[in-house]
């Protein structure tokens, strides 16, 4: 999925405008018709944007995710336009439309009809790729966010995660299953054993990342994950006389990597809130409702602190 700075700069470019400025939430642009201010609120709105807006000049558009809130309605200036959820996906869908069409014209017949092939609909396809279903609603992450962080910014993100499916044989013979959840981003192992529901589509605006790391690369992290778990290691005591003395050594014993069975099932995209506030940064699994990483300050004089 393009990041959505880069689908507002291709629809300002398909509206007309030429891209002057991007950054620090706004976006700015020019055409024959005069200066185009783009501000980026995303969910909610922050003082950042209110002075964003009051600063900039021309035509100013303010970008909301969700519809705005009454008292935000009545702290804006009469001029200023919103572009909200139904109003991005008119101006999107009609630029798509209108390229796509453009392009099948540019193609002929074939681009505009499609390729003369059949199609097996009776194949059974193999799911490669599911979202985890929220269990948080968007009040739970506001709360937990205003008392970790002091929250003024939401941004919901999809986050890959490789999920594989293990078997560990034991040294006594027995057998132990499981599954581990790899963030394709950090490299984070997570063993949860949530029993998650799946969903077709987040409605909720989200940005869906990109994998960081390789599936292959993954495997090997989730074998040594797996091979360093506290839970398969077994301890092991030898003991034996030394002048006099009975010395006992206590070690650990780790299940061979032979004894380890690992099979990658599919990508899984995890809902995650990143949440920006006055405090530093939260990010909170809205899939198992916990926190995932707790406050991280932004600022360098807030670290030194």
């Amino acid at each position: 999925m393009k990041n959505f700075y880069k689908l507002l700069e291709d629809l300002l470019e398909f509206e007309g405008y030429r891209l002057l400025f991007e950054g620090e939430g706004k976006l700015v642009a020019e055409s024959e018709e005069g200066i185009r201010n783009l501000i980026i609120a995303g969910v909610k709105m922050s003082d950042r944007d209110y002075e964003n807006l009051k600063e900039s000049e021309g035509e100013r558009i303010l970008v909301l995710f969700e519809d705005p809130e009454p008292d935000t309605l009545q702290k804006l200036p009469e001029d200023v336009k919103i572009w909200g959820r139904e109003e991005l996906i008119r101006r999107f869908g009609e630029m798509a439309l209108e390229k796509s069409i453009f392009e099948g014209a540019t193609e002929g017949t074939e681009g505009l009809i499609g390729p003369h092939q059949s199609v097996d609909l009776t194949r059974k396809h193999k799911r490669k790729e599911s979202t985890l279903k929220p269990v948080m609603n968007f009040d739970h992450v506001t709360e937990l966010g205003e008392k970790m962080a002091k929250g003024f910014r939401y941004r919901l993100e999809l986050v890959p995660h490789y999920l594989y499916t293990y078997r560990v044989i034991m040294q006594d013979g027995k057998e132990d299953t499981g599954d581990l959840y790899l963030n394709a981003i950090s490299g984070a192992e997570n063993f949860w054993s949530n029993t998650f529901e799946r969903v077709a589509d987040i409605k909720r605006s989200h940005f869906k990342l990109e994998p960081k790391i390789s599936q292959e690369e993954g495997m090997g992290r989730a074998l040594k994950a797996i091979h360093n778990r506290d839970r398969y290691r077994q301890r092991d005591e030898e003991r034996w006389e030394e002048g006099g003395a009975t010395i006992v050594e206590r070690g650990k014993k780790v299940p061979s990597k032979e004894n380890i069975d690992i099979y990658f099932h599919e990508m899984v995209y995890v809902p995650m809130w990143a949440v920006e506030g006055t405090e530093g940064i939260v990010i909170i699994n809205a899939a198992t409702g916990k926190v995932e990483g707790e406050p991280k300050y932004i600022g360098e004089e807030k670290q030194k602190n």
